[in-house]
């Protein structure tokens, strides 16, 4: 039988494939089919326990356990902060868009060391005074200041996505050093700065606080509020927040901007447009694919995610306050041993986020297409 042209191509494309595809099947397509299955199992780590084939109760047991509606409380309240990290990494994004160099190099130079003068006379005054932590918060926006005047909109682009080269696990720990409620930076800056003022301020627990900014609803009592306050859920959403500001959100939308045509705002300014009607006339409507790409994203994230920032700062607490979904897909799969619960929890998640997605896309594109 005479091979063709087109048949010895997809031969040969199959064969330079098969590697990626054996991998595929292999550690993600294999490891889904069997956790789906193992999910109706009595799937366990413990050699004590039989496997056997149980049906639904490991999802009726997920449903009925209070802890499940707890974690997922937590999941979604840890998810209040995507908001407010889109709207920033948007303006971050108009404001490092525009064209912040000044006129020739010597004004630049000028303005630059009047900022580092004025950086150190003020950062000298909070040494006298004894408010050595703020400081040192004054002294390293001075320095980022006298730089991207210097630098323009390039230095400030790169101070602000630095922090996204830095490995996750470095980043958590210098939080939790930063969230320390007796020695770290952010509670000896809110001393300092009542001191100044002459306020007496009781700074938060972060992570070793149950507290929470909705701890005046009445919820149930499994939901552990703690009361109204600052607390561990508090601190890693503000984690999250300034991670997205200036990270990839922020590069997504400063390639939307940097795509936008001159013309439309050529026209609005022959129309006297102002800078806010600019905005909300021309800019955030042609950012609208991006933003609804970076909302689905995020969203999506947000559910799955939660896991480092548990499993290396509060190990789930104070009172499981932090413990989300992924987390305890994690705590109940390999601290518990119980893989077929955990698979169970798994698969739940994965139909929220597969439903959560679904409705995004059919309001939330279709808002974007009209």
């Amino acid at each position: 039988m005479k091979i063709s042209v087109q048949q010895r191509n997809v031969f040969y494309a199959l064969l330079f494939l098969a590697p990626n595809l054996l991998g595929f099947l292999v550690f993600t397509f294999g490891p889904i089919v069997i956790s789906l299955i193992g999910s109706f199992t009595t799937w366990s780590l413990r050699p004590s326990v039989p496997l056997k084939f149980i049906g639904l109760q490991n999802y009726s047991d997920l449903f009925s356990d209070p802890n499940f509606y707890f974690y997922f409380y937590n999941t979604l309240y840890l998810l209040m902060g995507l908001p407010i990290s889109i709207a920033g990494a948007l303006f971050l994004a108009v404001f490092l868009s525009q064209k912040l160099e000044l006129r020739g190099p010597r004004a630049a130079v000028r303005l630059s060391l009047g900022s580092a003068v004025l950086t150190a006379v003020i950062v000298g005054a909070l040494f006298v005074t004894g408010s050595g932590s703020l400081a040192v918060v004054i002294l390293a926006l001075g320095v980022i200041t006298s730089i991207g005047i210097y630098f323009g909109s390039i230095g400030y682009r790169t101070f602000y996505y630095l922090p996204c080269f830095t490995a996750g696990a470095g980043t958590i720990l210098l939080w939790m050093q930063l969230y320390n409620p007796n020695f770290g930076l952010i509670n000896q800056v809110l001393i300092s700065f009542g001191e100044f003022c002459g306020w007496q301020i009781d700074p938060p627990g972060w992570l070793t606080s149950t507290k929470s900014l909705l701890g005046f609803l009445p919820l149930p009592e499994h939901f552990n509020n703690g009361g109204f306050g600052l607390g561990a859920r508090e601190a890693m959403m503000i984690m999250g927040i300034w991670g997205a500001v200036g990270g990839n959100t922020m590069v997504l939308y400063l390639a939307a901007i940097s795509s936008i045509s001159p013309e439309l705002y050529e026209a609005a300014d022959i129309d006297g447009a102002s800078g806010w009607q600019r905005f909300c006339h021309i800019t955030f409507p042609q950012l609208a694919p991006t933003t609804f790409f970076i909302v689905v994203m995020g969203i999506i994230g947000g559910l799955q995610g939660g896991f480092e920032q548990a499993r290396m700062m509060t190990n789930g607490g104070p009172a499981g306050t932090t413990t989300t979904l992924s987390y305890y897909i994690y705590t109940q799969g390999f601290e518990r041993l119980d893989l077929g619960y955990g698979a169970a929890v798994s698969w739940v998640l994965f139909i929220i986020i597969m439903v959560v997605t679904m409705i995004n896309w059919r309001y939330g594109n279709r808002a974007n297409t009209d």
